[in-house]
């Protein structure tokens, strides 16, 4: 009874290529999924990282809002008792009679505290220099206004009207008391409380809310990304990945290609068995010496 010359060749390619499919099918899945892994842990940084950059632009956004509100709210407030003092206190000094303001943001306030210092300036130029045209009869500051044919366009109308009573006053001050009763009540306005309309501190307890939500939400997110740098960071593929596509592929020559080419020559036959059988199994021991030593590599790693 003949037998096929060809069997064993043939059992060793079917054998090799069932070990290089099964094991390189395996090692393509894995590095397949740690890629799609690695992609979502991306992903997810580049999405919190935009909603993060977000957050702090709306934030600051938001809480330059709310410095500005409440610095020009307080000078408004101590701006009558200023102009009526006839003083101009500097920042500092202000701000050590005033100790409320150590919970405005100092910078804003100062800006603010300047540009109202300059206009108080030029406004108390003004009536100085026209202040022997104010007499205790002069009347309101309007009919003085237009009584004198001045243009006041370049200065705050209200800080100059201030002024104005307050210097009045001054000079009523210096008439006898007889002819003080013959003159109409003074115009120097009464110093009223300042209240802040309720809308107003509605909208402000509005801001500060989503102030101190958006901070929590940023801390959240800032903890998040720094979680997902570190997972990046330690991220890594199998180990000793390319000992495992060299022995495959040595495999895949020495169990499936050569004893394809043998098939199809004759003339290799006196000496090919060996060969083959000696390739095969150098194969199979890497295959499986692979293995073993991936094994005590991820026991390492685990340790």
């Amino acid at each position: 009874m003949s037998t096929d010359p060809n069997w064993l060749y043939s059992t060793i390619a079917q054998s090799s290529a069932a070990i290089v499919a099964i094991i390189g099918g395996f090692i393509t899945a894995s590095v397949l999924s740690l890629s799609a892994e690695k992609r979502s842990l991306i992903d997810q940084k580049q999405d919190k990282g935009t909603r993060l950059e977000l957050l702090k632009h709306e934030k600051a956004a938001l809480s330059q809002e709310l410095d500005l509100n409440e610095s020009k709210n307080f000078i408004t407030s101590v701006v009558p008792k200023i102009i009526d003092s006839g003083k101009r206190p500097s920042f500092e000094e202000l701000i050590t009679e005033y100790p409320e303001v150590q919970n405005l943001n100092l910078n804003t306030l100062k800006k603010d505290y300047e540009i109202f210092t300059t206009m108080l300036i030029l406004a108390n130029d003004f009536i100085e220099n026209n202040s022997n045209k104010i007499t205790p009869k002069s009347g309101e500051f309007i009919d003085w206004v237009q009584t004198n044919n001045f243009d006041i366009s370049k200065y705050d109308s209200e800080i100059l009207e201030r002024i104005y009573n307050r210097v009045q006053a001054q000079k009523r001050e210096l008439l006898p008391s007889w002819e003080r009763v013959l003159l109409p009540p003074t115009l120097l306005k009464m110093r009223l409380p300042h209240i802040i309309p309720i809308t107003t501190q509605q909208e402000w307890q509005r801001l500060r809310q989503t102030i101190k939500a958006d901070t929590s939400e940023i801390v959240y997110l800032e903890n998040d990304v720094k979680t997902l740098d570190f997972r990046i960071s330690k991220f890594s593929y199998p180990p000793n990945l390319g000992w495992a596509v060299g022995v495959l592929g040595f495999l895949a020559v020495s169990g499936i290609l050569l004893p394809v080419i043998i098939m199809s020559c004759e003339s290799f036959y006196t000496w090919a068995k060996l060969l083959t059988l000696i390739t095969f199994c150098l194969g199979l021991i890497g295959v499986f010496g692979y293995i073993l030593f991936q094994i005590r590599t991820l026991k390492k790693i685990d340790k």
